[in-house]
């Protein structure tokens, strides 16, 4: 049993929107996440702009070693211990000294709360300045001048960059809601893209039936033409458009299925009919010859009657043999002396124009084809003969033969009554006569132009013919070999 094509269907469309559903799935999760990456870096840059407006603050020599800085001015810049007030009598000096107060000041801009991380400032020598949160790491990362690096280190974000007097600035911030944040929202992804690709699985196997009733319905009616319904045909008004070629080839296809059973009917029919007369003959003098004993010449005539029936039935098979090769199968191509076909039954057909009081001339050069011998000589036999029994008595025959584009054409023209009218469109189906003077007694059994057509189609031909009251010219045209 084949495959389904309203699974394969729901199948393939399920596999476009998984892949469609996926694809607008990450692409969706992927800006989310860096959008709010980008949220968070631009929070550390803030953090890190604040650290670095605060160290341009601090003297050179606080950035450049380690160690607090001289409090005191220079020895000799200080007054004699004269001079000095005495130590009770100086003023207290408010706050911590100035390097506190400016590493207390080393701090993200705004509350603490706005970074919830960590920062580590290093100098260039790549001692510690300062550092606050217990994520800050102690080893000083590598980074270079021309832009600072963003690195994610466990479940902390963090950005490093270069500050002044080629210090270095880190300042990180734990990522896990952020994390969390994603994995919900990638749960969600996921859950609506399995609803959406169910909905769209459904949604695809109704719609596929509905597409495949037009399908289903010109399937019972085939059937229903196969059994009692020869004459139902698909009806393509109700189709959809792309199907209607469908349902106009099929109905044409039924249309030849019945005109062929139809003429098959007709020909088994005629058949019969044709072979019931001579064998009634044959019967009907066997019969007499055995009712009682008779002279021998009573004999012979009786079986003189039987042999021509015999004869005639003969030659009615052969010619139904014949159609029936042509019918069944190509011929067999063998390369052929078209012009020698045709002079043979000229020379045959000659005692019958003798008789008729009818002149017969030829006119046939070299010419060959491919073909069956048998074939092509049934079919310049039967034109011939034709053209001289339905001629006028002291009328004229002409056989010709000439090459034209490639091909080969034979013409046979005669100077009889025509062809009437309403003849002609039957003039090539089987046991059809085209007139009353086309009768047995002249010897028709309205094969000879069927066998003609059947012949010259299975070779690759056509025949056409050409009729006034002036006479009629059948044409044969055949591939030239």
């Amino acid at each position: 049993m084949g495959k389904s094509i309203r699974v394969r269907l729901a199948v393939g469309q399920a596999v476009v929107l998984a892949a469609v559903v996926c694809g607008y799935a990450g692409l969706l999760y992927y800006e989310v996440r860096r959008s709010r990456l980008a949220e968070l870096d631009a929070r550390l840059d803030t953090a890190a702009a604040g650290l670095e407006a605060t160290l341009r603050l601090f003297p050179p020599h606080e950035l450049a070693r380690d160690g607090p800085p001289p409090d005191r001015p220079p020895k000799e810049d200080r007054p004699p211990k004269g001079d000095r007030p005495p130590k009770k009598d100086r003023p207290p000096e408010d706050g911590p000294p100035p390097r506190e107060r400016l590493l207390a000041t080393l701090n993200p801009p705004g509350p603490r709360g706005d970074l919830d991380g960590y920062f580590t400032v290093w100098r260039a020598d790549g001692t510690v300045l300062k550092a606050a949160g217990a994520a800050a790491p102690a080893v000083r990362p590598a980074v270079t001048p021309d832009r600072p690096l963003r690195r994610t280190r466990g479940p902390d974000r963090e950005r490093v960059g270069l500050g002044p007097q080629a210090t270095t600035i880190l300042v990180g911030r734990p990522t896990g809601g952020l994390t969390d944040e994603l994995a919900a929202f990638a749960s969600l992804l996921v859950g609506t893209g399995l609803a959406a690709l169910l909905l769209g699985v459904v949604a695809s196997w109704v719609l596929s039936r509905r597409l495949l009733r037009p399908v289903a319905a010109i399937a019972a009616t085939a059937e229903r033409i196969a059994g009692d319904g020869p004459t139902e045909r698909v009806d393509v008004a109700v189709l959809d458009r792309e199907l209607v070629r469908l349902g106009v080839v099929l109905n044409a296809a039924f249309d030849r299925l019945a005109d062929a059973a139809d003429r098959q009917a007709r020909f088994t029919a005629d058949a019969s009919h044709e072979l019931r007369t001579p064998l009634a003959v044959v019967r009907a003098r066997a019969e007499l010859a055995l009712r009682r004993d008779r002279p021998p010449a009573d004999y012979r005539a009786a079986l003189t009657a039987v042999l021509t029936a015999a004869e005639r039935m003969s030659r009615l098979v052969d010619r139904l043999l014949l159609l029936a090769r042509a019918d069944a199968a190509p011929p067999a191509r063998a390369p052929v002396r078209l012009d020698e076909v045709a002079r043979e039954a000229v020379a045959l057909v000659a005692p019958l124009a003798a008789d008729s009081g009818v002149s017969l001339t030829a006119d046939l050069p070299d010419v060959s084809v491919l073909g069956d011998p048998g074939g092509l000589a049934a079919v310049a036999e039967n034109l011939v003969a034709n053209a001289v029994r339905y001629n006028r008595p002291g009328g004229t025959v002409r056989v010709s033969l000439t090459v034209a584009d490639g091909a080969a054409v034979l013409s046979v023209a005669d100077t009889g009554p025509g062809i009437p009218a309403a003849a002609q469109p039957h003039l090539f189906e089987r046991f059809h006569r085209a007139d009353g003077a086309r009768d047995r007694g002249r010897g028709g059994a309205g094969l000879g132009l069927a066998i003609v057509k059947a012949v010259v189609q299975a070779h690759g031909g056509a025949v056409t013919f050409d009729t006034s009251p002036a006479g009629t010219t059948f044409t044969v045209t055949l591939p030239a070999g």
